[in-house]
């Protein structure tokens, strides 16, 4: 079976997630993705070899097509561990230079989280962060769907009252700095955003 995905012109992660999408409804066969860009031709490759397939690519008429193979004796698939895994996101950008890049990458790796395996137990907001989780929110959509797969979703009470958006709370629940301090010291893994 092969299967080809143009992804000409898609932002990251979107190359990466709509080829992981038709190889997990595959048993064997490839995935051509064409993109348009030498780092998503990386990203790609990454993606493949840490996922256990045979990755390669050709350019063509300034266009890449990376074909992933996907073999049943080969492949590798990341279990959930069990482990309680909490992400502390205390920003609205993601990264340090430019904070329109930082914007867009933030949103990319919140709608990430939806996509990839194991989910985090909790994602905990503070800060601006805070803002991913009320009305106004450029990823509601990715929180309101990470929230209805079981992932526990808190916000900093003192930082909604700073930022005026107590009564703007869409998905998860207020919380206090001693919660927060609970679950990231009883986390198993903990990554600060």
């Amino acid at each position: 079976m092969e299967q080809t995905i143009n992804a000409v012109g898609l932002r990251c992660p979107q190359p990466i997630i709509e080829t992981k999408k038709a190889l997990d409804a595959m048993d064997e066969g490839a995935v051509i993705t064409i993109v348009d860009n030498p780092d998503a031709v990386e990203n790609l490759s990454i993606f493949a070899q840490n996922s256990g397939y045979a990755v390669d690519y050709a350019e063509q008429d300034e266009q890449y097509h990376v074909t992933i193979k996907k073999e049943k004796m080969t492949e590798c698939r990341l279990a959930a561990s069990g482990q309680k895994l909490v992400i502390l996101i205390s920003s609205d950008v993601l990264g340090q230079g430019s904070d329109e890049l930082g914007e867009s990458l933030m949103k990319g790796y919140i709608y990430a989280l939806t996509e990839v395996q194991p989910r985090p137990s909790s994602l905990i907001f503070m800060n601006k962060g805070v803002i991913f989780t009320t009305e106004d929110s450029p990823v509601k959509e990715s929180i309101r769907a990470l929230e209805e797969e079981g992932v526990e979703i808190l916000s900093c009470g003192t930082c909604l009252n700073y930022f005026g958006l107590s009564e703007k709370l869409i998905a998860g629940k207020v919380s206090n700095m001693y919660t927060i301090a609970e679950k990231l010291n009883q986390a198993d893994n903990a990554i600060r955003i």
